[in-house]
């Protein structure tokens, strides 16, 4: 007997030593096991906690500066503002070239290049639907159109070229040793085959040009002065009829700007018309204006001064 209550005072033992070493959270979790709960019930579901309600975002609040104290200037990244500001930006970028100040540079560049290839698109859109503004109306943009509209051009120049030559003169004044009035001869001799123009050549100094062309000159008796030739080749644009002369140039002149002198000329002066010149120039001048300040009407506003416009411009395309 006395083994058995050995035995029996050791077991109580090793249980006190076990009980004593278990943890503080075994303890709460065997204490009151929630299957040995009878009054939560078999079936009793855990509610589980509501979460912690989140903090609301914090956003700074926007403060509205008295109108005196407000900032000077254009808005920011409006395009007087990039104007302004974006030398700034390079100016520190080149100055102090770190990759923040670089940066910034470039994204403010980025912002203008956007903002300027918008303004691209817009215009190419306003213009396509907007005949008065699109170039295409004046002359044609296709290669096809544009080619034929040159060659009636060049007709029409060349027919009117040939008009005023049946009632003008080219007077043409020149030096004997004069290289610039040599290389001109010729392509005043062109002119004369080509349209049938009548040059009449005066020599300034009375000695003949040295490539023996123009022999049947006559010398100057004071025509050159009379005139205000300065330097030769002088040529003029001269209609007996009327005694009217028209300045066509002094020192060499090829012979497209010749001919575009002539005909110039030939406009201010009254001979041909300014259908007649526009016709010959290759463009559909027709529906161009030539405003000057004095005569807009005074105190038109910024926006009647457009509309101003547009109706000057309906004008012109309502006539036949």
């Amino acid at each position: 007997m006395k083994w058995i209550r050995r035995i029996c005072v050791l077991a109580i033992c090793v249980v006190y030593a076990a009980i004593s070493l278990t943890p503080a959270w075994a303890e709460d979790c065997c204490r009151t096991p929630w299957y040995d709960d009878h009054e939560r019930g078999w079936f009793w579901y855990e509610v589980e906690p509501e979460p912690a309600p989140e903090e609301p975002e914090i956003v700074p609040p926007v403060v509205e500066l008295p109108p005196d104290q407000k900032p000077a200037g254009p808005p920011v990244l409006s395009a007087a503002w990039i104007r302004q500001y974006l030398e700034k930006f390079q100016e520190r970028a080149i100055d102090n070239p770190t990759p923040e100040n670089v940066a910034a540079f470039l994204y403010i560049q980025r912002v203008m290049m956007d903002k300027s290839q918008r303004f691209a698109e817009m215009v190419q859109n306003v213009v396509r639907q907007d005949p008065y503004l699109d170039q295409n109306t004046r002359r044609p943009i296709a290669a096809f159109g544009n080619n034929l509209f040159g060659r009636e051009a060049q007709a029409a120049r060349k027919a009117l070229l040939e008009q005023i030559a049946q009632q003008a003169g080219i007077f043409f004044f020149f030096q004997g040793g004069c290289k610039q009035c040599e290389i001109q001869a010729p392509v005043l001799k062109g002119l004369q085959e080509r349209y049938g123009f009548v040059v009449f050549p005066v020599s300034v100094d009375g000695m003949p040009l040295a490539n023996g062309m123009y022999p049947n000159y006559v010398a100057d008796q004071g025509q050159a002065r009379a005139l205000g030739v300065v330097k030769t080749p002088a040529m003029f644009l001269g209609r007996p009829a009327g005694k009217e002369i028209v300045p066509l140039g002094q020192n060499t002149l090829a012979a497209p700007q010749l001919e575009e002198n002539i005909l110039a000329g030939a406009r201010d002066a009254g001979w041909i018309t300014p259908a007649e010149y526009n016709r010959a120039q290759g463009m559909d001048a027709s529906l161009a204006l030539n405003l000057t300040p004095e005569a807009m009407p005074v105190g038109l506003s910024e926006e009647a001064v457009v509309e101003y416009i547009k109706h000057l411009y309906r004008e012109l395309g309502d006539k036949p």
